[in-house]
Order: C-alpha cells, then sequence, then structure tokens
C-alpha cells in the first residue's frame, strides 16, 4: 500500500523515476545507511548526520518542474536553520543520461546544501521506494524519521518549517 501511494503521488507531481536497488548497511540509529558522491565527487554519508542533526532528505530530479520550484524554498530553510543543526540532503535522482543536468540546475537555483547523486538509486531504493519527485524525508535527532512527503505546491515549506522548528527546538 505504501508503494502503490507512492507511485500515485509520483504520477501526480508528473515526475517519478524507476531505477534498480542497491545493498545498504544500518547506521547507528537504525536507519539504513548509504554513501553518494555530491556533485564535486566528495563521498557524503547520511549516518555522518543522524544522531546530532535534524535531516531531510530532498529527492529531487533535474528534469522535475516541481522539483525546480521547491529547490530554492529548502536552500531557504537550510541558511536559516543550518546553524541550529538542520541539514538538507540533496538526493538527485538523475539517471546516467541526465546526471550531467543536476549540478547546473542546482547552481542556478542557488543551493548552498550538499547535492548527491543517486543515479544507481540506493538512497532511492531505502527512502524513496515509490521513487517520487520531489519526495521528502525529515528525520529527527534520534534518527527517526518524523514525516514523508511527496509532491511539492507552492507554501509546502511553511509547514515543513514548523516541523523542522519544533525538531530543533527538542533536546538532542
Amino acid at each position: 500500500m505504501r508503494k502503490l501511494t507512492a507511485l500515485l503521488l509520483g504520477a501526480l507531481c508528473g515526475c517519478a523515476t524507476g531505477q534498480a536497488a542497491g545493498p545498504a548497511t544500518a547506521s547507528a540509529s537504525g536507519l539504513p545507511d548509504f554513501e553518494l558522491t555530491d556533485t564535486d565527487g566528495t563521498p557524503v554519508r547520511l549516518s555522518s548526520y543522524l544522531g546530532k542533526d535534524v535531516v531531510y532528505l530532498d529527492f529531487w530530479a533535474s528534469w522535475c518542474g516541481p522539483c525546480q520550484l521547491e529547490l530554492p524554498q529548502l536552500e531557504a530553510l537550510d541558511e536559516k536553520y543550518g546553524s541550529k543543526g538542520f541539514v538538507v540532503l540533496g538526493v538527485a535522482m538523475d539517471d546516467p543520461t541526465t546526471v550531467g543536468a543536476v549540478a547546473p540546475v542546482a547552481r542556478k537555483a542557488g543551493i548552498t546544501f550538499p547535492v548527491l547523486l543517486d543515479s544507481q538509486s540506493r538512497a532511492g531504493a531505502l527512502y524513496n521506494s515509490g521513487h517520487s519527485a520531489p519526495y521528502g524525508v525529515l528525520i529527527d535527532r534520534t534518527g527517526r524519521i518524523v514525516e514523508q512527503r511527496g509532491g511539492y505546491t507552492p507554501g509546502d515549506e511553511r509547514a515543513l518549517e514548523s516541523l523542522i522548528a519544533a525538531e530543533l527546538s527538542k533536546k538532542p
């Protein structure tokens, strides 16, 4: 049922992708861990943030219109709350034929948070099994998933900001 819901959300926003899954390891928090490279080729591991930061995994694609509308909103949240223990990890789901567009789209949107390349869908298989875009997963400081959301409509960032602020106000 969950997979069907995610697929329907992806279809409704007009953005979805289907790619094969890869192996995963568990982090200290118990959530599946992954390591991907960012647009500069630097490896980034989810577990390096779990247990200390509130993390928002943003699954997006360079060809997804709603994703491109959401990216600047996430950048603003990252700028506002980054010094308080919040981090956005942008997970680009572009396949090998479109992955070259990821960095230019991120630059155009003014993104400074890490943009990770998931062309083999390793992270997507763990946290976005429907391969919907945009799709977000909010993880608290204890490594618990607090919220999962698919699609984007302007104004959605206000509800997300409320959740982020609430999680940041909790003692670690």
